[in-house]
């Protein structure tokens, strides 16, 4: 290739390479000009549709202004309402209004009802906080949803009372906070409100669990016994 077809090629290059772009841009600004912009909208940066500003919503192809009750604020967003009310507001149809809130209890950032939370030792009722009875041997949990109480350990919930647990001979109180409260040591089953040796048959040893036991390898178990297995 001769020296002057090279610089017309590199020359037509350049030229391309700004040409190109101009020309899609040119397209894109002829597009977007050419759609029917309502007031109070803006042309999205590609294709012929556009979008209500911040503050307005879509309604049949206009832009209407979000109205915004009073104690409550603009969010800005494309969905939902277009506002939340102010803290220590409660949304209740188009309105704000404002909390009543009892004795003994907080204000929640949120604003669905009720809009507070009892403080804690204190329980809901109807629209009340009262004072969470805790019984004797018993202790205030950790819990702001549900308030409540828990048993000490040893004890166990029944009704309204923690009842003390009563661990068998050769048992131990376990820490579930469920079932009978106690488990028998390794090498005992429980049986009832007892605990009973597990008595290990000729050619079988105890579990991992501790409370049955289990045939040796080439053994199967019949009854309360370990029998060899036949020859194949």
């Amino acid at each position: 290739m001769s020296i002057p077809l090279r610089v017309c090629t590199s020359i037509l290059s350049v030229a391309l390479y700004f040409v190109v772009p101009l020309a899609q841009s040119e397209a894109v600004t002829t597009q977007v000009s050419s759609a029917d912009i309502p007031k109070n909208a803006s042309a999205r940066r590609y294709g012929s549709k556009w979008d209500c500003n911040p503050g307005y919503r879509e309604d049949n192809d206009t832009c209407q202004a979000v109205v915004v009750p009073a104690n409550a604020y603009s969010t800005n967003a494309a969905y939902g309402s277009g506002w939340a009310c102010k803290r220590g507001f409660l949304t209740v149809g188009p309105d704000c209004v404002a909390i009543e809130l009892p004795a003994n209890s907080y204000l929640l950032s949120g604003s669905y009802s009720p809009g507070w939370r009892c403080d804690r030792g204190y329980t809901p009722v109807a629209d009340k906080c009262v004072v969470l009875t805790v019984p004797e041997n018993g202790y205030l949990n950790d819990s702001a949803s549900r308030p409540s109480w828990n048993c000490e350990r040893g004890y166990r919930k029944v009704d309204e009372d923690c009842v003390q647990i009563k661990v068998p001979e050769r048992g131990y109180l376990s820490d579930r906070g469920y079932g009978r409260g106690w488990n028998c040591n390794r090498g005992f089953r429980a049986e009832g409100e007892q605990c009973i040796l597990v008595t290990i048959p000729e050619n079988a040893f105890l579990s991992d669990a501790g409370d049955r036991w289990e045939c040796a390898k080439q053994f199967s178990r019949q009854g309360d016994t370990c029998v060899l297995r036949a020859a194949p």
